[in-house]
């Protein structure tokens, strides 16, 4: 930034009221500066130059600027009366777009003038003018160094004396500093007729430039060996312009730079780094960091599925079609086009192709295979296709039946249909006037029914196209509820990383449960009633690595899971038993090194800075933080290197006393109208209070007491400091072990706590965790309408009341046992024959032992 060019000043010895000065073409929204020193008064400068200052002598300064937008090449001048003692100094700066300050004075002493919190790369423009009496060119008159003096003579005055002469002076300062400051005697040496000279000065210069680049977007695994992975992203925006990237491995940034790929080499086979982005502008401003990608390079040898074609778009000679990303255990890269068998061209980066100038009405296949990053070639996806329009729909589905009915739901199922040119995409399931989904298949069940009711229920046929069938309606009624507690439940599965609904499979005897810390478990039967519905795909739509499923509870999301292999198929029943884990499974157990002191966080830091750290984007967007009011805050520090070991192996050992433990609710995305997980971040030294209330007899219908190492959870023994570090010794009560000190199954060393405060802190915990074993209570509540488990909170406490033969009344009449419990899981069989069956289990540490 700064001066382009200065120009010749403008002179004249012929007298005027208009005085042009021409400079020719000047930069795009570069700054024009002028500085017109007239003995005339001036009435307008041409052009809308914005006047900054001036200063009120016989011979005027004054400064004026404008940006160009691309028309400026001259300039005129006008004077309130003819003259020709008049100069005119042009300047063009670049980068400039800013006028921050100004000074102007008359005086025969010092001149001053200061301008600061400027931003690097300012300009500064000053100009003298002055009267010199005398009859040769005064060279007694000292000007400061920089300044170019012009001068005209005047030989006519009235008075009869020495001739005198008009001087004017002008100079440009650049300053790269933040600040311009100057204070000094600009003129010296003048007569004692005219003893003053005047002074004007300004300063231009950019934006203030505070402003971050925004965050460098999709970063992703664009090549891969055993031993190296590429990274791509794209380009970030700044509104200074963005100079380079920084790439980080592991928290540590590796390098900075301009291009917006990086490849890391030297890696070791099979284990993860994670890797991050971030982008800075040319005024240091740097954005966050992009979302993590955590990344093991393999030695993949295992071609991606497959390619599925769909066709798009088709004409008298034409066909367009597309196909989505098959999955593939690194990344697909590029895509080849086959038409007939026939190779169409090199390999290609998009998803579509139209084929142009075939003959109308002829069949075509085209082929597709995918290449993933390390060159491992799919088989042909193919569809073959009538190069004519289509606009005809596919035949009705056939022998549209109701295969079985729940007081909450219906299946129902039907034969496939056929089509004339590119085949049935699909099939719409219809609630009266409702379109409720869309499947590949020939069964669907119909969920979140109430009982006793007959419903519409119809199926239509849809081709790739979107040409649909007529209707099929078959009346289908719901069983009575004889209980009066049936809940209406409904079970989605979503993938992954899209979060669309895929296939809806009907489900029987669903239980699910969830647990404190991030647990739980679901476990269903899927019944295959379509032949044509295999086994294989239902795996497809299972799989592990994309699919989770969103148990509903009327609207209400109540469980989200990420679904596990399928299991136990017999062709005989054709019940696919399936089981799928709390989707915060995921993340409690991908914990990474916490990098900063953990002073005085608020109660639901850890949990943001655990979704920061540990979630790609594309699983945040299921994610939504809470914490808890109240909760006290930490007071920790950990070493990065040692934090992972340890969170991997004890997750409650997250925070010293006043820590957190965490759960996940399910919840809805009322923004995006899709479900998400709620995570809560509780206290385990103080938790709140759930208002739950477990009494038996009551809404208690039996419970269990128990110290199992089926129910038992982990306990810690004493922390100790040998060589400067600290060990933690994980241990397990179990059944065989429950009278003595339980057996050490895992140790792990760590020097994070970094004082002795803190040491002896931790010690006198587990000190107490270790004193008794953790005592489990499991209770089975009465069926009944009214249990709104769903609003009960894990981690919160829920008081417990107990009368039997084990805790007999007291003498004054009270419960034998009556205390407060924290909640550990809650347990839910939704289709019972009596109705919703709720477990819930609390936990507490009772038994005292001598230390």
């Amino acid at each position: 930034m700064g001066l382009v060019r200065p120009k010749v000043i403008y002179t004249t010895s012929t007298s005027s009221t208009s005085h042009t000065l021409n400079f020719g073409s000047v930069g795009y929204l570069n700054r024009i500066v002028l500085l017109v020193n007239s003995y005339a008064g001036v009435s307008g400068v041409s052009g809308g130059y914005t006047l900054h200052d001036m200063t009120a002598h016989t011979l005027g300064c004054r400064l004026y600027s404008k940006i160009n937008y691309g028309s400026d090449s001259s300039v005129t001048v006008t004077t309130t009366d003819s003259t020709n003692r008049i100069f005119i100094w042009m300047w063009e700066l670049d980068d400039a777009e800013v006028f921050y300050e100004s000074g102007t004075g008359l005086t025969s002493s010092s001149a001053s003038m200061s301008a600061f919190d400027l931003p690097d790369g300012c300009t500064a423009i000053l100009g003298v003018s002055a009267y010199v009496q005398g009859n040769s060119d005064n060279s007694s008159t000292n000007w400061p160094s920089g300044f170019t003096a012009q001068q005209y003579a005047i030989n006519d005055w009235a008075d009869g004396s020495t001739a005198k002469r008009v001087w004017a002076s002008a100079a440009v300062n650049e300053f790269v500093s933040d600040s311009l400051s100057f204070s000094q005697q600009l003129v010296t040496g003048l007569g004692s007729n005219f003893p003053n000279y005047a002074w004007v000065g300004g300063v231009w210069g950019p934006q203030k430039d505070e402003e971050p680049p925004s965050v460098p977007g999709n970063l992703r695994l664009s090549g891969m060996t055993p031993t190296s992975v590429t990274l791509t992203w794209d380009a970030a925006s700044d509104n200074s312009g963005v100079a380079g990237y920084g790439v980080y491995k592991d928290g540590e940034k590796v390098a900075d730079q301009s291009g917006r790929s990086r490849t890391f080499s030297g890696l070791t086979p099979g284990v993860p780094s994670t890797y991050e982005v971030d982008a800075y502008d040319y005024n240091g401003n740097r954005s966050e960091k992009s979302g993590s990608l955590t990344i093991a390079p393999i030695n993949d040898t295992t071609p991606p599925q497959a390619p599925v074609v769909r066709v798009t778009g088709l004409g008298a000679g034409t066909i367009s079609v597309a196909w989505d990303e098959p999955a593939d255990d690194s990344a697909v890269t590029a895509y080849g086009v086959f038409l007939n068998g026939v190779r169409q061209g090199a390999d290609q980066t998009g998803r579509t192709r139209t084929f142009t100038g075939l003959v109308p009405g002829n069949l075509y296949t085209i082929g597709v295979t995918a290449v993933d990053l390390l060159g491992n070639r799919s088989t042909q996806g193919t569809k073959t296709v009538k190069a004519q329009a289509d606009v005809t729909a596919p035949t009705l589905p056939g022998n549209v039946r109701v295969l079985s009915t729940s007081q909450t739901a219906v299946t129902m199922a039907w034969d496939a249909s056929e089509d004339d040119n590119v085949g049935v995409a699909g099939y719409g399931l219809w609630l009266g006037t409702r379109l409720v989904a869309t499947v590949p298949s020939t069964v669907f069940t119909f969920v979140g029914l109430s009982p006793g009711i007959t419903y519409p229920l119809s199926v239509d046929a849809v081709d790739e196209l979107g040409n649909r069938s007529e209707r099929v309606t078959v009346p289908a009624t719901t069983l009575e509820d004889t209980s009066g507690a049936a809940p209406p439940y409904e079970c989605v599965f979503y993938d992954w990383s899209t979060h669309e609904p895929i296939d809806s499979l009907p489900l029987q005897n669903l239980s699910f449960e969830l647990t404190l810390g991030g647990g739980g478990e679901l476990s269903a039967e899927i019944p295959l009633y379509d032949e044509a519905y295999n086994v294989g795909r239902v795996e497809a739509a299972t799989r592990p690595e994309r699919t989770i499923v969103v148990v509903y509870r009327g609207e209400r999301p109540v469980w989200i899971g990420r679904v596990c292999d399928p299991q136990d198929y017999e062709s005989e029943t054709g019940i696919l038993r399936i089981t799928a884990e709390e989707v915060v499974v995921i993340y409690g157990r991908r914990f990474v090194s916490f990098t900063g002191a953990r002073t005085a966080t608020k109660a639901d830091t850890e949990i943001d800075w655990l979704l920061d750290l540990v979630s790609a984007p594309a699983d945040k967007r299921w994610l939504r933080t809470a914490g808890v009011e109240g909760t006290i805050a930490v007071d920790r520090e950990y070493r990065a290197e040692d934090y992972a070991p340890v969170l991997d192996t004890v997750t409650d050992i997250a925070a010293a006393p006043g820590g957190f433990e965490f759960w996940c609710r399910p919840d809805w995305d009322q923004v995006n109208d899709r479900p998400q997980v709620e995570l809560r971040r509780v206290s385990r030294d103080n938790p709140p209070n759930s208002g739950l209330v477990l009494e038996y007899p009551g809404n208690v219908r039996r419970f269990r007491r128990t110290t199992r190492r089926g129910l038992a959870t982990v306990v810690h023994g004493k922390l100790s400091l040998p060589d400067g570090g600290v060990l933690l010794a994980k241990v397990v009560q179990d059944e065989l072990h429950a009278n003595g000190w339980p057996r050490m199954e895992d140790a792990y060393t760590y020097d994070g706590l970094t004082t002795q405060a803190a040491l002896q802190a931790e010690t006198q915990r587990a000190a107490d965790a270790s004193r008794g074993a953790r005592q489990v209570f499991e209770f089975q509540l009465a069926i009944s309408p009214d249990v709104r488990w769903w609003e009960w909170e894990l981690g919160s406490e829920a008081q417990v009341v107990i009368t039997d033969h084990m805790y007999p009344e007291r003498p004054d009449g009270s419960a034998g046992l009556d205390r407060m419990m924290k909640i550990v899981s809650l347990s839910v069989e939704p289709s019972t024959d009596e109705g919703e069956l709720v477990t819930v289990t609390t936990a507490e540490l009772t038994t005292s032992v001598d230390e």
